[in-house]
């Protein structure tokens, strides 16, 4: 047989997933017992859904090889994966996109998004979504600003820590003055206004001794 012949036995399909979604195409042969009919593989049909970037496309009627395809556009903004658990163990072409996209959405939005797992009783992540971050409480709100402001103190703090290592050359009387000053940065956290008003103490001035 010839490659033209062999060629005539052989057409290309297109195959769906489980969930009846394009994935791909396959290579369907003429059935040697019946000239007139092809082997076809599992779900699969002869009508070419002329795959388009930013669609899924989805079987119209399962088994039929003569089906056609409804054309489904991609999730446009991260509402649309609320309410969708993108199967842990799955691995179609749709799947692998709709992780994807997912992921980018809560990369694009981290204040208002955040990826997570959906587990079984016993623990085993099961699938993946998208949920919203919910709004922080006047609590966490305060715990933050608290955290930054002890976080701003810590540091001005450090930047003296060479002044009373005990051999850096400044007067005791200077020396008293930097540690009242560390004191004040410590005891910022009892200010009646902390964590949302903090007067900050001004650095004290020091004079290098000479050797």
């Amino acid at each position: 047989m010839s490659n033209i012949e062999k060629l005539k036995t052989m057409k290309t399909v297109f195959v769906y997933d489980e969930d009846g979604f394009y994935c791909g195409t396959h290579i369907a042969q003429l059935n040697p017992r019946n000239k007139s009919s092809w082997l076809m593989p599992p779900h699969s049909t002869n009508v070419d859904p002329n795959d388009e970037d930013g669609f899924f496309f989805k079987i119209k009627d399962p088994g039929n090889p003569e089906s056609g395809w409804d054309k489904i556009p991609y999730p446009s903004t991260a509402e649309d994966f609320l309410a969708l658990n993108i199967p842990h163990e799955s691995r179609t072409k749709r799947n692998n996109d709709l992780r994807r996209l997912l992921s980018q959405f809560a990369q694009n939005d981290p204040e208002h998004y955040r990826e997570v797992s959906v587990n079984d009783e016993s623990g085993k992540k099961i699938a993946t979504k998208l949920e919203v971050i919910p709004e922080p409480t006047p609590e966490e709100l305060k715990e933050r600003a608290a955290a930054a402001v002890r976080s701003k103190r810590d540091f001005r703090s450090s930047k003296t820590d060479y002044l009373v290592s005990g051999d850096y050359p400044i007067s005791a009387e200077d020396l008293v003055k930097v540690k009242a000053y560390r004191q004040s940065l410590r005891d910022i956290p009892a200010q009646a206004g902390f964590p949302e008003t903090v007067i900050w103490p001004n650095e004290p001035e020091y004079t290098i001794l000479s050797a």
